[in-house]
């Protein structure tokens, strides 16, 4: 979120929200939401790979591109008799597995064994994907290539025309391919003068031989109306991937990074780009031990949680997180879903923001910048930072705008193979983007500012003056003081406007979910001698009120 320069590494730390402390055995997610298959006593890091089969069970489409030595399992000195590990034999070539393929019937087809086949072929598991290829003894076998799936309406032509990164800065590779948009790229209006970085959370673990992005977030900084924007890209997205195909967006950065080492974010980059017309300037990357260090070093984070999350045990209202508890917090997908997940991370990276600006840390940054590096991989330079730290510390919350590509933009879709993802829909995702980036003039989101609220809890809601507060301030509202209505469990809210401006008074009604009804005009009613409203609009809480509005 590039707000305030330790922000760029605490908010780009905070992509690690992708990072699941939630074991792979918890709870399944809600219905609607679209995730891989079940896992099948898979281990840990197993769990964490792409959807695979093991045994003959079909997963979606996913050549993989032939691994490279780079890429290696846990290294092990090689005996007699033993092939070292990744490195084919000169007498091997490459399988393409086909439905009911598996670890067992390709080594019997083949004259091998399973853990041969493993140690060649750097597979740290039995589980194998179809369209997957494998390294495998014998003479030259034809090879299927597989086709995209014709129900994604995007072109199928190859990103051939997008420029190479070796020997480009990032900012001129992404200007020269806004110039070059490849025929088939969704066409998306995004002013030149945002700048686009992609925070990736990638569950990449110690010897682990596959991982996903589980947590993509565009952050777009508007250095000329000072605005933020925050865009979450859901995991399971259904694109085509260059040079590669079909597949997940979460998978981009492994293709990537089997194809050429380093090359995972230049892959990603080319992935958001084509899909969804967005040209990104600048990757953040990091781990969840890096997030976790990241959010404990500012002392953790205030949230605001609307909705009770039952399998980390969390409560709504007001809480002080680690880095710990607020990896839990932004994984949980016990009770929601992949949509209300992102929404979650996002309030996570403001949370860093606004913990940030307290701390005066932009003297700091080159230090921690250097301290915190073994935390995070990025293309940004320093100097960069630096500037973006400058247009954070100057930012305003409500000039902090955040969105989705949500369930109006998807479709859900079973692969053939039996996986749940989520087909984007041109003609929806064109329309939010464009008014997403363009259509917001920064004068009128500050017309809130000079408003001030006093909200009281007249609901019997634990925290709900906090909470409704919270998203009052994130609208730019200026909120006066929080308290205890005098009368308690009243039934409908009330929104008492005094100064007669009664269009702020509806936006801060719609901003908590109140009915338009609950405002009433206060300016004819006469106050007690000497007592002055408090505040330009009074909200008093009722049983109507509900924070949690997903």
């Amino acid at each position: 979120m590039l707000l305030l320069a330790a922000a760029i590494l605490l908010i780009s730390a905070a992509a690690a929200l992708g990072y699941d402390l939630l074991r792979a055995d918890a709870p399944s997610p809600a219905m609607g939401e679209a995730a891989s298959t079940q896992p099948i006593a898979l281990t840990e890091v197993e769990a964490e790979q792409p959807t695979a089969i093991d045994a003959g069970k079909e997963s979606p489409p996913a050549p993989t591109p032939e691994p490279l030595p780079t890429a290696t399992a846990t290294e092990t000195p090689a005996g007699e008799g033993i092939p070292p590990a990744c490195i084919p034999p000169d007498d091997w070539t490459i399988y393409i597995v086909q439905p009911g393929n598996n670890l067992y019937s390709l080594g019997e087809r083949f004259g091998t064994d399973v853990d041969t086949l493993m140690r060649i072929n750097c597979l740290n598991t039995t589980t194998i994907f179809i369209d997957q290829r494998l390294y495998v003894p014998g003479p030259v076998m034809a090879m299927v290539t597989p086709t995209p799936f014709p129900t994604v309406s995007l072109s199928d032509t190859a990103l051939a025309g997008l420029p190479e990164p070796a020997g480009e800065s990032a900012p001129a590779a992404a200007a020269e391919a806004a110039a070059t948009r490849v025929p088939g790229a969704l066409d998306v209006d995004i002013p030149e003068r945002n700048l686009n970085i992609v925070l990736l959370g990638s569950d990449k673990r110690p010897n682990s031989g596959a991982w996903r992005t589980d947590s993509m977030i565009v952050v777009s900084v508007d250095l000329e109306n000072e605005i933020v924007r925050l865009l979450s890209i859901p995991r399971d997205l259904w694109v085509y991937i260059p040079s590669h195909g079909y597949n997940r967006i979460n998978t981009a950065d492994l293709w990537g990074e089997l194809a050429q080492k380093g090359g995972g974010p230049e892959r990603v980059k080319q992935t958001i780009y084509y899909n969804l017309g967005i040209p990104i300037h600048f990757y953040m990357r990091v781990d969840f031990k890096g997030f976790m260090k990241i959010i404990d070093t500012v002392g953790g984070v205030d949230i605001d949680v609307e909705c009770p999350l039952p399998d980390i045990e969390l409560t709504s209202g007001m809480h002080h997180m680690s880095g710990q508890e607020a990896l839990r917090y932004s994984r949980s997908r016990y009770s929601t879903n992949d949509f209300d997940r992102g929404r979650r991370q996002r309030k996570v990276l403001m949370a860093l923001w606004e913990q940030a600006l307290t701390l005066d840390l932009i003297p700091k940054i080159p230090t921690l910048w250097k301290q915190l590096s073994d935390n995070y991989q990025t293309d940004l330079p320093l100097s960069q930072v630096i500037n973006l730290a400058y247009v954070g510390a100057r930012l305003k919350p409500q000039r902090i705008l955040s969105r989705a590509i949500g369930s109006g933009q998807v479709q859900s879709w079973i692969t053939p193979e039996g996986a749940a993802v989520l087909l984007p829909k041109p003609d929806k995702i064109r329309p939010l983007l464009d008014s997403y980036y363009n259509n917001v003039a920064a004068e009128n989101l500050d017309t809130a500012e000079k408003v001030r609220v006093q909200v009281l809890n007249g609901s019997q809601r634990k925290d709900a003056q906090e909470l409704a507060a919270a998203a009052l301030r994130w609208g730019g509202f200026q909120v006066t003081g929080t308290g205890v209505a005098k009368e308690a469990n009243q039934a409908t809210s009330q929104v008492l406007c005094f100064s007669g401006n009664l269009e702020a008074a509806g936006e801060a009604a719609a901003m908590l979910g109140l009915s338009p009804a609950a405002v009433q005009d206060m300016t004819s009613t006469e106050s007690p001698p000497g007592a002055a409203p408090a505040a330009d609009i009074e909200i008093i809480l009722g049983r109507d009120y509900d924070p949690c509005r997903r």
